[in-house]
């Protein structure tokens, strides 16, 4: 059926996307973890364990600024790779049945005699198309697309999430460290973006004593590429599961 394979190159495409995004999401928040997180593990001054060197989720304290847990961190950077191999395996499924199913069609000829014995040739035309999926396949493949655009909406809205909430309490740290006070602080607040907060934090946070941040990094950039790239990802499998529940609709028909 010309409407299943024409399904199937969507969805081939949609997952390889996918796939793309997930690594950028993963990538960008790594890099950003890993070149704030000596900086901001304030934690072990408190005499305990917990580790706090996350981007996400920092926090504003009397004395300095903190990062966030490490399991937030952790989620937004390894979780795309669970929706990754997903993908992965459904895009080269679907590639394969696009690229290497036949399409193409065939003559035949065919010599016969009727009743008189006149000779009739007959020509045939064969469509040779590839076989069609069955409807357990495509309600197998909503349920997983669902799961996935689930899974996908839940990294964003962390990975989205903390980066707002560092972008909050830093505006607060932002007031100390610049000595503002009066009409400028509603500037701070209301009116600079979180790009541009980030930037301040590139450029005016200090090292901690024992520590050392080497380079500098674009850390609003890294971090807004990753939640762009996660919100796309997330749209991507929302249009693979309609796709997937439109094919397995067909099949009931």
């Amino acid at each position: 059926m010309e409407q299943q394979r024409l399904v199937e190159k969507r969805l081939s495409i949609a997952y390889s996307l996918c796939v793309i995004l997930g690594a950028t999401a993963a990538i960008t928040i790594g890099v950003a973890w890993g070149h704030w997180k000596e900086t901001l593990d304030h934690c072990g001054n408190l005499g305990g364990r917990r580790n706090c060197s996350c981007i996400l989720y920092g926090q504003n304290t009397l004395t300095y600024f903190q990062g966030g847990g490490v399991p937030a961190c952790g989620w937004v950077t390894f979780g795309p790779i669970a929706y990754m191999l997903f993908s992965a395996g459904l895009a080269c499924f679907h590639g394969f049945r696009v690229v290497f199913g036949s399409k193409g069609t065939k003559r035949r000829t065919i010599t016969t005699r009727n009743e008189v014995g006149e000779t009739v040739i007959l020509q045939t035309i064969e469509t040779n198309n590839t076989s069609l999926l069955p409807r357990g396949f495509w309600i197998t493949t909503s349920v997983i697309a669902a799961v996935l655009t689930v899974y996908s909406l839940i990294h964003f809205a962390i990975y989205i999430d903390g980066f707002l909430s560092t972008c909050s309490e830093y505006r607060k740290t932002l007031e100390k460290a610049l000595r503002l006070s009066g009409t400028v602080i509603s500037v701070i607040h209301r009116r600079l973006s979180c790009s541009a907060v980030f930037d301040f934090m590139d450029y005016i946070h200090p090292n901690r004593a024992d520590t050392y941040r080497s380079g500098l990094i674009n850390t609003a950039a890294a971090l807004i590429i990753g939640i762009l790239s996660s919100f796309s990802a997330w749209i991507l499998f929302l249009f693979a599961t309609v796709l997937n529940i439109r094919l397995a609709r067909i099949k009931l028909k």
